[in-house]
């Protein structure tokens, strides 16, 4: 048997084909303006990836989405930065579309933590708060070992914590790619070439990042006390440069002597690691 898993974002689309806990095969496109559009981009990247294919039958497509869920996982409720699917039953939709085949769908960094705690370095952890890094700031956490939803099913918004009142500006506004963009008049990807070539501006831009991130991680470390911070996402490459300002401000701001030891790292599963813990679902 093997699996497919989606990771929508703002920009991209993720697709992955899983057996046995690996990845097979992957495509990767821009994410569509419109729902119609995008359930076609997932209908093509499924032909394409199945295709010729003699691993048995497809038992699950799972989908990771850039928005909040309702508690039972059915209709994105509200997804800021892919506004079309605003209020849609994304899963009915798509068992529709894909039948027989079973559907499940999830926020995207739920799907990034369960591939975590499947194959990567979250395997012993219990009480882990993750972050991605990319178009926006999205959350998840682990308490004793398994997922917080909440009341709503909305656990894990950090990047829309509200960190400078009098300018309404959220976390994601100052520590994800709309930073870079507002400050550069490029994104991500222009500045990891910018700073290939080693240019002053762009790396005192991504080590200001880092700081503001960091205040939000000391934030979530004075709140939930976690075993580990885990890091990924679209400016993974910056690393280097976002941990020591990271760091700073943990030391800072961290009330607890020893939650100022917390163990804060970035992810290596990669740009698909999302897509794969969509396909996880189903494990």
């Amino acid at each position: 048997m093997y699996y497919l898993g989606f990771d929508i974002g703002a920009s991209l689309i993720k697709a992955t084909l899983v057996s046995e806990k690996k990845i097979i095969d992957s495509k990767i496109q821009d994410t569509p303006n419109s729902l119609e559009k995008l359930i076609e981009v997932l209908e093509k990247n499924q032909k394409e990836l199945t295709e010729g294919k003699n691993f048995g039958e497809l038992a699950g497509i799972g989908v990771g989405v850039a928005g909040i869920l309702d508690r039972s996982r059915e209709i994105i409720l509200k997804s800021p930065n892919i506004p079309c699917l605003d209020n849609q039953p994304l899963k009915k939709l798509l068992e529709e579309h894909f039948k027989p085949t079973k559907v499940k769908i999830e926020h995207d960094v739920h799907c990034f933590l369960t591939a975590e705690k499947e194959i990567g370095q979250a395997q012993n952890l219990h009480n882990i708060y993750y972050l991605t890094i990319g178009s926006g700031v999205g959350g998840a956490w682990t308490f004793e070992g398994k997922i917080s939803y909440g009341a709503h099913g909305s656990t894990g918004e950090v990047g829309h914590t509200i960190i400078d009142i009098e300018k309404g500006l959220k976390l994601e506004d100052l520590a994800s790619n709309k930073f870079i963009q507002k400050s550069l008049a490029f994104g991500s990807l222009g500045a990891e070439k910018r700073i290939a070539e080693g240019d002053e501006k762009t790396k005192k831009t991504m080590e200001e990042l880092g700081k503001n991130l960091g205040i939000g991680i000391a934030n979530i470390i004075n709140m939930f006390d976690p075993e580990a911070v885990i890091l990924s996402g679209g400016i993974s490459w910056a690393e280097n440069l976002l941990m020591p300002g990271i760091r700073y401000q943990i030391q800072k701001y961290v009330v607890s002597p020893p939650a100022k030891e917390t163990n804060v790292f970035f992810s290596r599963l990669g740009r698909y690691g999302g897509a794969l813990g969509a396909a996880l679902l189903f494990s």
